[in-house]
């Protein structure tokens, strides 16, 4: 299929709907500050709780650090904080923890360096022991701090990929012009770092797999119908690749289309990239403008797909469909809505890899095309 200019039709239509929700302000020039004012924040707020605690064992007195509860799964805020002392061993090893971790934190912050959680781990195993006490701790110290958590410092190592149109120059210096990877890059672990993009791209396509994005990578989607940038977080996304695709989406200001399975959790992982977790909601992670491709629920019957290809909705999936329907920013939305109540009525749901049972090529040949010319998406 050609790409002649009305095939871009509906997608230059939401590009223009995107530019014209954008505040008029520069919004390069807002993150910027805001960064700062994070990160000013993080220093200040750390500085207060160590004095805090200097000031206790001054006096005599055991020192208390009040951690707030992390929100509860259906997103409702928890009455009061937890107190950690070190009245009891599992508290006094607790408390040394978050108080490593704001170390750990403060430093990176004030020499505005980044290390992983991991890097944070090794440093220190006698301590920490496991992995997942560090992740505690950076959470336990994002709530106590109120900032995100990537104002930190202490990133997620990444697992997403990017492909396709895209050149991006970090703030030491380094140019990294994604185009030149055959098969896509990681997602680098400090987005914050990154300073200017340039692209030429139509719009970004968010892929659930990494079995399709290196399908759509091999059959060079990003080339025959773009340009265009592909973006994967190899299923539900990590926070660098969250925060990756809100800096490119505003700083290029174009359509973000989430290509997922036509099944509870390809909603689900279209609903994060677009609404955040149900549970927790931070700045610099949504992209409020992105608009679920597919395979949406309502392209199964025109699909026709086999009966081999369409499976059965377990218990499961309709507790799935059921949270998504509860979840505070897609219940104000028709259009999801709708998606999730014809899909609890048909009963069925199918992946991407189904379509191959149609024609082989029939994702790139045929039904990623068709979809961007009409405008086959939901916002």
């Amino acid at each position: 299929m050609a790409t002649t200019d009305d095939f871009w039709c509906q997608v230059e239509l939401f590009t223009a709907k995107i530019r014209e929700e954008f505040e008029v302000f520069d919004q390069r020039s807002s993150e910027i500050q805001d960064k700062e004012q994070i990160e000013r924040k993080v220093i200040e707020k750390c500085e207060y709780i160590v004095e805090n605690v200097v000031k206790s064992i001054v006096c005599g007195e055991t020192p208390v650090l009040r951690i707030p509860r992390p929100p509860k799964k259906d997103g409702r805020q928890p009455n009061g904080d937890t107190l950690v002392s070190l009245g009891s061993v599992k508290g006094a090893r607790r408390f040394t923890i978050v108080l490593h971790t704001l170390a750990q934190a403060y430093s990176h912050v004030t020499k505005g360096t980044y290390a992983t959680r991991r890097d944070v781990y090794y440093e220190n195993v006698a301590l920490y022991r496991n992995q997942s006490s560090v992740d505690r701790a950076v959470e336990d110290l994002a709530r106590m701090l109120t900032v995100p958590r990537h104002g930190l410092h202490l990133t997620i190592t990444s697992k997403g990929l990017v492909a396709g149109c895209l050149t991006y120059t970090t703030n030491d210096g380094l140019t990294v012009n994604v185009q030149e990877a055959n098969q896509g890059i990681m997602i680098p672990d400090g987005v914050d770092n990154i300073l200017e993009v340039s692209s030429e791209a139509r719009y970004i396509l968010v892929v659930e797999k990494d079995a399709t994005f290196q399908k759509l990578v091999e059959a060079q989607v990003h080339r025959s119908y773009g340009p265009a940038i592909l973006i994967t977080g190899k299923g539900y996304p990590d926070l660098p690749t969250r925060q990756f695709l809100y800096r490119l989406w505003t700083f290029l200001k174009i359509p973000v289309l989430a290509l997922t399975d036509a099944d509870p959790y390809g909603l689900h992982i279209a609903a994060v990239y677009k609404f955040g977790a149900i549970a927790r909601d931070e700045p610099g992670l949504c992209v409020s403008n992105l608009a679920w491709l597919g395979i949406l629920p309502s392209d199964l019957a025109a699909l026709q797909l086999p009966k081999k290809a369409l499976l059965p909705l377990t218990p499961r999936d309709c507790g799935k469909l059921a949270s998504l329907a509860a979840h505070p920013a897609i219940s104000g939305s028709e259009k999801w809505l709708h998606q999730i109540e014809l899909q609890r009525h048909l009963g069925k749901k199918a992946e991407i890899q189904g379509l191959t049972h149609i024609q082989q090529e029939f994702l790139t040949t045929t039904y990623l095309p068709r979809k961007l010319r009409q405008g086959g998406w939901i916002d």
